[in-house]
């Protein structure tokens, strides 16, 4: 009798172990001197949730589901944390075992070590796949080698029942008889899925060794000698293996079907004893098999029985053909449609749940998870006490975060920490809800998620999360609090000793590095700058971290204009690099830090000094990207002293010596503005030729947007507006999903409107993009305001003031009634703002408005934007206290 088995590894809280780790999510830089190959916590988490799906599908007999879905994540090519993928190269291979595909299974059971799999849990793979093909001298080896404190709960069940297995083999019952019913109690205690697939072999087994020492004639005998009692109903089910295993398969259905037809009433336990037995001879593949299953299922009375042949059917079902999965189904429906309630129900309503999702998963179906949550939610519902609560709350979890309803998905992992998370799973639940609230906050930039966010990581620190763990875990706290912009929430964590202590030294660096960064952001570099002083003051700070940290003191200083310290950074530096010792890290700090320190002897007039230090870069660390970098420097500099020509040839020494250099498309593009710089005609079209080798050689690079723009723009400076509204419309349509698409379409708009002479068409169509940028709320304000300021001029221009003072109107509503748009307007959006109120004050003055042209240049006093002083002369004018004043 060959019988599909499947291992169930149970282990976390849905299945797996629930190991989070954290990497740089919300942070789309990567930050330096981050020598660490990390695995984003974003890709950790979305294989995390993968894993678990594919366990549950393991768990819920999906085998072909769980293989499916372990494959397509261990075949992807990215980097995959160890925990993750030795879970998933044990989901994979107890898949293949409960698909019956052992070969599969054997092939991959030597590779299960390298995946990093303990060798306890290897070994008994090898002791089930010994049960599969029935050697018990390979079994028996296998059972010998496990130490069985270093296995699951679940493995645990599976060892107990191999062990009665071996012991039935042997002719040692009594002991098998123990041993089955201890995997049996054992599952009862991990799931009830696990629970169903032992009681199922055990019943297989314990049938199998009853009969293994009467033969079929003397069994015969006793079936008719006992025959319409009880005894003669079970001498039916031993009679019916025999002829089983005699290869007698149709006579043995038939000895069951005739038995049942006999049956008394009162004798209805051992009918579903028999229909499970039809079912286990029969198979699922054949119609009596199915229709025994579905009989016992739907009108048993051993719930016990009924169980496991649900989860039989659940097992076929859902991982055989759309017709015996629709059996399975309306099997389902037909359970829950009872009044009152089948004693099944749950379960029903669980596999029913269960199957929509994966049917949800492989159509990518967002609208099918819908089903899923109704029937998880009404068995949380109508059916509070059941045991599986448990496995619909963790698919419920799972259906939101397929949906990215990540607070949703907090809310059911929440309730499941409540009720059922033992003290080790709680720290990774937590960390788990965390990132559902730090992703639904860079859904919906809330910062109340990324505050909850803080809060969860802030609990999953407080417990017993390893250091790799916990370190990843520091990192997204630290940022949650910028994101909710608790900057000293942040300052806080980052200070506190107790947490640090957790993170490793490179996690504690990119956390400084984003507090940093974010007050820069918030004007406050002086005391960024102070923060990274006191810092490396500190006594006993880690050799490793103060390199970092003096890395950053000397980049900082610079971009602050302080270029007298950056020597002194530079010095410091240098200290430490001796200390430290030779590297790779070393030579990238070292070679970037000279470099920094060459700009800023630049930047203070000591050219030759800093022309020096550029060239030892270039000798000292040859094809590092310090070197490479270091002609940008250079030719920088030689530009801002007007000679473009030198600089051009530099730059062109980069691209030629370097054309894989990440820096080349940036050094043609360079060579442009230099060529634009000399002014003619001749010189503006070389720039363009440099731009189009841009998008020739380098179409991977992100300048080709730049490039294309500024190729526009140059043809507009020669006339050529007929090829620069080729160029826009193509930047348009090529990239519509760039953040920073506006200033295509705004060019365009102005190239549009000044071609209006040629076609009078061009100028609404010119128009209609202007207006369409000024009410788009996506696109940046400053760019928004320039657009509603060049709708008015273009209208003034056409002698229509009316409409151009609508259009100046429209801005003062828009951005200046505004509070908030008012603060988001920056210095670009200040200066449009400020040109279109003058604009508008003049067409009020020369409509002879005074009162309300005074009133728009008070306003632009009042605001303190660009022009405040001649506004307040015009004023003065309009008043007659004073001379005309004019723009310069």
């Amino acid at each position: 009798m060959v019988v599909r088995l499947g291992v169930v590894k149970v282990t976390g809280v849905f299945g797996v172990p629930l190991l989070l780790v954290a990497g740089l999510l919300g942070q789309s830089e990567p930050i330096p001197l981050s020598e660490e190959d990390a695995i984003s916590f974003a890709a950790r988490n979305d294989d995390r949730w993968l894993a678990g799906s594919a366990q549950r599908a393991l768990e819920s007999g999906l085998y072909e589901i769980a293989s499916e879905m372990a494959n397509d994540i261990l075949a992807s090519g990215r980097s995959i944390d160890s925990t993750i993928r030795a879970q998933l190269a044990l989901t994979r291979i107890d898949a293949y075992l409960g698909w019956g595909k052992v070969e599969e299974a054997v092939r991959l059971l030597d590779n299960l070590e390298s995946h990093g799999v303990d060798e306890n849990s290897i070994a008994l793979r090898k002791a089930v796949l010994a049960f599969a093909e029935e050697s018990t001298q390979d079994a028996t080896q296998a059972i010998t080698s496990i130490d069985s404190s270093r296995l699951e709960r679940g493995e645990r069940v599976w060892l107990a029942f191999l062990r009665g297995w071996l012991d039935a083999a042997s002719g040692d019952f009594e002991s098998a008889r123990i041993e089955f019913e201890t995997a049996r109690s054992g599952a009862e205690d991990v799931s009830s899925e696990l629970y169903s697939r032992i009681a199922f072999l055990t019943f297989v087994h314990e049938l199998e060794n009853s009969e293994d020492s009467i033969s079929i004639e003397e069994l015969r005998q006793s079936y008719e000698a006992f025959r319409g009692s009880e005894d003669g109903f079970r001498y039916a089910q031993l009679l019916a293996v025999a002829a089983d295993k005699d290869g007698d398969r149709e006579g043995a259905i038939g000895i069951l079907n005739t038995a049942l037809e006999e049956l008394p009433v009162e004798y209805r336990s051992i009918g579903d004893q028999m229909r499970l037995l039809q079912v286990v001879i029969a198979g699922l593949d054949s119609d009596a098999g199915r229709e025994s299953a579905r009989s016992l299922v739907v009108d048993g009375s051993d719930r016990g029985l009924q169980r496991v042949a649900l989860q039989q059917m659940a097992t076929n079902g859902l991982s055989s053909s759309e017709g015996q999965n629709q059996y399975f189904l309306d099997t389902l429906d037909t359970m829950l449609d009872k009044d009152p309630p089948h004693a099944l129900a749950p379960e029903a309503l669980y596999y029913r749940a269960v199957s929509k999702y994966y049917s949800a998963i492989r159509e990518e179906s967002s609208d099918s998870f819908i089903s899923v949550d109704d029937d998880g939610e009404r068995l949380l519902r109508d059916y509070p006490d059941s045991e599986y609560n448990r496995g619909a709350l963790a698919l419920l979890a799972a259906s939101a975060w397929q949906r990215n309803r990540f607070r949703t998905a907090a809310s059911y992992l929440t309730q499941f920490r409540s009720e059922y998370a033992s003290p080790d799973e709680e720290s990774r639940l937590n960390v788990l809800i965390a990132d559902c609230y730090f992703r639904a906050g860079e859904g919906a930039n809330n910062p109340g998620d990324f505050s909850d966010a803080a809060d969860a990581y802030q609990l999953a620190l407080s417990g017993n999360l390893v250091r790799d763990e916990s370190s990843q875990v520091f990192f997204q706290l630290v940022l949650s609090h910028l994101n909710a912009g608790e900057i000293d929430d942040a300052k806080r964590a980052l200070d506190d000793p107790g947490l640090t202590r957790r993170s490793t030294i490179v996690k504690i660096w990119q956390a400084e590095w984003m507090l940093i960064k974010r007050m820069r952001q918030l004007g406050e570099s002086m005391e960024a700058y102070e923060r990274i002083n006191s810092f490396v003051g500190l006594e006993d700070l880690n050799l490793s971290l103060q390199l970092r940290m003096l890395w950053f003191g000397s980049k900082l200083s610079f971009e602050s204009g302080l270029y007298a310290e950056t020597q002194v950074w530079f010095d410091r530096l240098m200290t430490v690099l001796e200390e430290i010792g030779p590297s790779e890290l070393i030579e990238r700090v070292e070679s970037d830090a000279k470099l920094t320190l060459a700009e800023s002897l630049l930047r203070q007039g000591t050219v030759d000094e800093g022309l020096a230090i550029l060239s030892s870069v270039r000798n000292e660390f040859p094809g590092s990207e310090s070197a490479e970098r270091s002609y940008l420097v250079e030719a920088r500099h030689l530009s801002d002293q007007d000679l473009v020509v030198e600089s051009s040839q530099l730059l062109n020494e980069l691209v030629e010596n370097s054309p894989e250099s990440r820096f080349a498309p940036l050094a043609l593009y360079e060579i442009a503005l230099n060529a634009e710089k000399r002014g003619q005609g001749e010189y503006l079209s070389q720039a363009i030729e440099h731009l189009d080798r841009i998008a020739l050689d380098y179409p991977e690079s992100d300048l080709v947007y730049y490039a294309r723009l500024k190729q526009g723009n140059l043809a507009r400076k020669l006339n050529e507006f007929e090829a620069a509204e080729l160029v826009y419309e193509s930047l348009e349509n090529t990239y519509r999903d760039r953040d920073d698409r506006y200033w295509a379409q705004i060019s365009l708009a102005d190239t549009l409107i000044a071609r209006a002479s040629e076609d009078p068409s061009k100028f609404e169509a010119g128009i209609s993009r202007l207006e369409y940028l000024v009410d788009l709320p996506t696109a940046p304000v400053p760019l928004r305001v320039e657009a509603g300021y060049k709708i008015g001029i273009a209208w003034e221009n056409q002698g229509e003031l009316a409409k151009a003072k609508a259009a100046f109107w429209n801005l003062y509503n828009l951005f200046v009634e505004d509070e908030s748009r008012m603060q988001r307007l920056e210095k670009q959006g200040r200066y449009w703002l400020s040109r279109s109120l003058f604009e508008l004050a003049e067409i009020f003055q020369s409509e002879a408005n005074l009162d309300m042209a005074i009133e728009f240049y008070r306003k632009i006093e009042e605001l303190g934007l660009l022009g405040s002083e001649l506004a307040r002369a015009r004023i003065d004018q309009l008043r007659g206290r004073g001379p005309i004043a004019t723009a310069q």
